[in-house]
């Protein structure tokens, strides 16, 4: 099979961040056929190799990728239906807010306060998605992947895929040797199902309780109106949405905490931990919203978000870790990068 190899090529024109150097291999692949291929190439050749998406979620140094980036373009959609209950199949390369968006379309259950989040639907069991109280790991029926070295096929199940906050077997040691192929989802056609629900009790969406008439387009046009008040737009600054998870810690660090601020927001989790609200941490407690070096700012309306004017990665990760430092130096918590940070 011919692969259209290309060398040299620019990984700022391919991530949303708009930084890094360049690859010294890449490649599109639109087929299961084709990203065999390429992994064959680049196992041949001794070649690490990256797998992109859509590049929203990764910062690439400024040094670029020795080895070959290989760009997943597969595609696919397949629906089945039975008794109310929806499952779909999708292409890792499929876009993921179109896809969110057609299936609000259709009136399946279970996306929708994933609405307008950017990258492709392959990246999301990998970072397990999630916004306003809903996680794609709740969703997800199993993961068919292909291993970069053996070539063959698995099926994981949602417990193989071992998800927790922001975090999947895919990103352990063992799991980034899997490349995503296609996320079979199971929605539904009814608001109350034991598989999706409505998840309302974010503060933005109460004004959607109790309607009388709620569909899945409505959830997603609610959602859309808020995160373009909380995000910058896309096309005008590089940017990766929220860079930095939500700290979790004791609930002893969090009594703590409440001494010095009392008002801090946070939110139990299973496990008996407290997840805090970052953003309210870097605008209340370090002062930090809208704070700029140069062409790396802490967005202006939302302090959790990283905007670059700029082309050089290494001044956003240097940029992270003042933040990061800054944040420990007020509250002694440890704050992590959600976006991925690649390392030749």
């Amino acid at each position: 099979m011919h692969l259209s190899i290309k060398q040299n090529v620019s990984l700022a024109d391919h991530t949303t961040l708009h930084v890094g150097g360049v690859a010294d291999y890449f490649v599109e692949v639109t087929t299961k056929a084709e990203l065999k291929s390429a992994l064959q190439y680049a196992n041949a050749k001794a070649l690490p190799s990256f797998v992109l998406g859509g590049g929203s979620n990764v910062l690439f140094p400024d040094e670029g990728f020795r080895g070959l980036v290989i760009k997943n373009a597969v595609r696919g959609l397949v629906v089945s239906k039975q008794d109310g209950e929806i499952t779909v199949e999708v292409g890792a390369g499929e876009n993921w807010d179109e896809f969110v968006s057609q299936m609000c379309e259709q009136g399946y259950w279970g996306l929708e306060n994933l609405s307008a989040i950017p990258g492709t639907v392959g990246a999301t069991p990998i970072q397990n998605v999630g916004a306003y109280g809903v996680e794609v790991s709740g969703l997800i029926a199993h993961v068919r992947a292909m291993h970069k070295t053996t070539l063959e096929e698995k099926v994981f199940t949602n417990a193989e895929c071992q998800f927790a906050y922001r975090d999947s077997y895919f990103k352990s040691p063992a799991g980034k040797d899997w490349v995503v192929l296609t996320v079979t989802f199971a929605l539904s056609t009814k608001a109350i199902s034991t598989k999706a629900r409505p998840s309302l009790h974010y503060a933005d969406l109460h004004s959607l309780q109790g309607q009388a008439v709620l569909t899945p387009n409505k959830v997603r046009d609610a959602v859309i109106t808020i995160r373009s008040q909380k995000f910058p737009d896309w096309s005008e600054v590089g940017t990766a949405g929220s860079f930095f998870k939500n700290p979790i810690i004791s609930n002893e660090q969090y009594q703590e905490l409440q001494k010095y601020h009392p008002d801090i927001p946070a939110h139990q989790t299973s496990d008996g931990g407290q997840k805090l609200a970052l953003g309210w941490i870097l605008d209340k407690v370090c002062g930090l919203k809208g704070y700029c070096i140069n062409d790396v700012c802490l967005y202006q309306k939302q302090a959790l978000v990283l905007v670059n004017k700029g082309k050089s990665a290494e001044a956003i990760s240097l940029f992270a870790q003042q933040v990061a430092d800054t944040v420990f130096e007020k509250t002694k918590i440890k704050i992590e990068m959600e976006v991925l940070q690649i390392k030749n």
